[in-house]
């Protein structure tokens, strides 16, 4: 790890040379590409998680809000200057990566001194404001209040044009055990007063201030929102100070709970055994089981009003992590059928097509032999933007699938993945934002699907 260490603290150095270098002729966005693309490939050399890229709004122009965490020092570009790993990695990973422009980043103005961070963010002329906790002595208060209004009036165009403004509400940074800090009202205030509010998009962050042996850096994507939806229309609401404040302390929870190292999804294993003891019809069960494409079906129920259906679904599911918590949640009586989705986040893991269907076999068999009556349905993996690069293993996965049920009397297979191809590319009309979980649409086309393979199979 100390080798990844020195690996990434070189791409860093690269990523701060090529900005502060930058020949003239480069537009300032050309400069904010070319440092995205720098630190896309700093970070993949490390071990991180992005939860939650579901969220994601479909337009651009939001403001996405962070916790900001500190810089470890080892994480030294040039004398006395840093790059922030946690911005970064947003700008980059985040809005670079789903909306194909890294936007425009808001930070705060060099101190007397500071001459290669004022370099480095002049160069990708970033939105400058004063933060309290960095401000030059001895600045008048006219010349704050000037500098202030022409960041809100740079924000607003921006968001106008549609570009994506990065802002850490806290105005400075911290431990991820003390983050976050309090949010100030400042950016709330100002989406309030558009005509057109954007969507604030809540970033959580956590382990960006240690180095990447001693932690995962983490970020999850939470529900956006618009200040619209708490009533406000006004910059001058009274309300909006309660508002950010309840947000403050939701917060602090959603870093907390990101923080822990959950490598058996315990929280939400806890929330699925819940949802079982509350089920009080268990006969002929209908039980969709499988990653975030069966847990973010919220419309199933209401998909399939003639079954008794149950989703016990949990985001990021390895087949291992379906295989080890099968026995204590299939606590109940054999169930009509049992609808599979995995094996798509295993490609993530570097398996071959062989071993994932290798595992799949493994964990059918284990069904099997506990509800041997059960009928299997096995949803094919489907093709997404996000693993673009996987399509030909994926298509050998699903045909071995295809193989292994015309083999087995209580297996069905569900070809999802032909149905989400048009003119042999992914068919983006089916996917959220992020190019990799569905919209609406794709699960339209996943309940026809199903609903004739149930029909077939007289369900």
């Amino acid at each position: 790890m100390k080798k990844i260490n020195k690996k990434f603290l070189r791409d860093l150095k690269r990523a701060y040379r090529e900005v502060v270098e930058s020949d003239q002729q480069f537009s300032a966005n050309d400069i904010r590409i070319q440092c995205a693309e720098n630190i896309n490939a700093a970070f993949d050399c490390l071990n991180y998680e992005i939860k939650g890229s579901e969220n994601l709004p479909y337009s651009k122009g939001s403001i996405f809000i962070y916790n900001h965490l500190l810089n470890h020092d080892y994480f030294t570009v040039d004398t006395n200057f840093q790059l922030t790993l946690d911005s970064h990695f947003i700008s980059s990973k985040i809005v670079y990566k789903y909306y194909n422009t890294p936007g425009i980043r808001i930070v705060r103005h060099a101190l007397p001194g500071e001459t290669n961070h004022k370099t480095y963010y002049d160069k990708l002329d970033y939105i400058k404001v004063y933060s309290k906790a960095f401000t030059p002595p001895n600045l008048n208060k006219q010349t704050v209040k000037k500098a202030h209004e022409a960041f809100r009036l740079e924000t607003i165009e921006n968001l106008e044009q549609q570009i994506d403004v990065v802002f850490n509400p806290e105005g400075s940074s911290y431990t991820t055990e003390n983050s976050p800090g309090s949010f100030w009202l400042g950016i709330f205030k100002l989406a309030a007063s558009m005509k057109e509010q954007p969507y604030i998009v809540p970033l959580v962050m956590t382990g960006f201030d240690k180095l990447p042996s001693e932690a995962v850096y983490k970020c999850q994507i939470m529900p956006p929102f618009k200040m619209s939806e708490y009533g406000i229309q006004s910059s001058e609401d009274p309300l909006i100070k309660r508002v950010i404040e309840n947000l403050n302390i939701r917060y602090k929870t959603w870093v907390t709970e990101l923080n822990k190292k959950d490598t058996h999804f315990t929280s939400e294993i806890k929330a699925l055994k819940k949802k079982i003891r509350h089920k009080h019809n268990t006969k002929n069960l209908v039980v969709f089981y499988g990653s975030s494409s069966i847990r973010l079906w919220k419309t199933i129920e209401n998909d399939f009003k003639t079954l008794n259906v149950l989703n016990l679904g949990f985001g990021g599911a390895y087949i291992e992590s379906l295989r080890h918590h099968f026995e204590s949640l299939f606590t109940f009586e054999a169930p009509k059928a049992i609808v599979l989705y995995l094996g798509g986040n295993d490609l993530n893991l570097g398996y071959s097509a062989k071993k994932i269907v290798a595992l799949i076999k493994k964990f059918i068999i284990v069904i099997n032999r506990k509800f041997p009556d059960t009928l299997i349905f096995n949803i094919s993996i489907k093709p997404s933007f996000e693993r673009i690069d996987k399509l030909k293993t994926i298509q050998t996965i699903n045909q071995l699938m295809c193989d292994l049920s015309n083999e087995k009397s209580f297996l069905r297979y569900i070809d999802f993945y032909s149905a989400m191809m048009k003119n042999n590319t992914v068919d983006e009309r089916f996917l959220l934002q992020d190019g990799l979980h569905l919209n609406s649409d794709g699960y339209d086309v996943l309940r026809k699907l199903l609903k004739k393979a149930f029909k077939e199979s007289i369900l």
